[in-house]
């Protein structure tokens, strides 16, 4: 039984890593769109965070997940930003 509870577990995290790193991603490519627009540091973390999110959220109101993952966990927003600020400088 606790080789199932680990086997679990490492399935958690690597989905964890994995929704974290599309994250990033999706974070990046809209730092680069208010980038290309010229928008200031907030326009570009806004955008990047918007970018970020918006996919998880929908998908977890679509299936019914509420609240959505993005707005409960600090490492979605945390990832977001950082791809935002790395962008920007």
């Amino acid at each position: 039984m606790d080789y199932l509870d680990a086997a679990l577990e490492v399935q958690k995290t690597l989905v964890l890593i994995l929704d974290l790193c599309g994250t990033f991603a999706f974070a990046l490519s809209g730092a680069m769109a208010g980038i290309r627009r010229r928008l200031d540091i907030f326009g570009v973390l806004v955008l990047s965070v918007a970018a970020a999110t918006f996919g998880g959220i929908t998908r977890d109101v679509l299936i019914g997940a509420t609240p959505p993952s993005a707005l409960v966990d600090w490492r979605y927003l945390t990832v977001a930003l950082a791809a935002g600020w790395i962008a920007f400088f």
